[in-house]
């Protein structure tokens, strides 16, 4: 008998992508952040994270920018059909990888957060994320596959860092930045969210948490 078998990919990881349509707001909120506490950090990768409180800036371009994202969360939750009131920013801060340096965010994940961010304010380096499946592997036999070292999916999905473009993700997932060694500054902001209000109702219309962010 000949037999053929049928791929099936499963445990698929669902982000999703929105596109930021005003030309002028990137270079005005990068203007904006001059000055912003802001300190080298993963180390020893070396990017420039700000404080993590941007998502509470009360005037300035940032605000245009955080109702975007604002309402980026609102599709989120309308279009997953989400049991709470609200997808709320829980932290927030820029990233700043200058030309040249070689700065990247090393392999990390974002504990404590329902979703996390990364909106690109400069073309760059790209963003890795990191297949969850493949890490179960490596402590059991392995098998080569002929010339495919790599599956065709690869051991990473690659996003281009396009500017005006933000990508929601699960927090677990595992990601990294590439090294910045074009001749000009990678700017991004990434931030983390929660859900909110009453989450997951259940029997007589009682949630399982009733949540708020400070």
């Amino acid at each position: 008998m000949n037999m053929q078998g049928t791929e099936l990919h499963m445990f698929p990881v669902v982000c999703r992508t929105y596109q930021q349509p005003d030309e002028t707001l990137n270079q005005r909120v990068i203007e904006s952040m001059e000055g912003y506490p802001s300190q080298q950090s993963n180390f020893p990768e070396g990017v420039i994270t700000s404080r993590p409180d941007l998502h509470k800036v009360e005037e300035g371009p940032i605000t245009e920018l955080r109702q975007f994202f604002w309402d980026c969360l609102a599709e989120y939750r309308y279009a997953y059909k989400l049991y709470c009131d609200a997808l709320e920013i829980s932290s927030m801060w820029f990233n700043y990888a200058p030309a040249g340096s070689g700065f990247g965010h090393p392999l990390h994940r974002h504990p404590m957060s329902y979703l996390s961010a990364v909106y690109y304010l400069t073309p760059g380096a790209p963003t890795f994320f990191d297949d969850p499946v493949t890490p179960r592997t490596y402590d059991t036999l392995d098998v080569f596959q002929g010339d495919k070292m790599d599956c065709e999916w690869g051991i990473n999905e690659k996003f281009d860092a396009q500017e005006n473009k933000l990508i929601l993700f699960p927090s677990w997932l595992r990601h990294y930045s590439g090294r910045q060694l074009d001749n000009y500054d990678r700017w991004t902001i990434s931030f983390n969210v929660f859900p909110c209000g009453s989450v997951n109702v259940g029997p007589f219309e009682m949630p399982q948490l009733k949540v708020s962010i400070e």
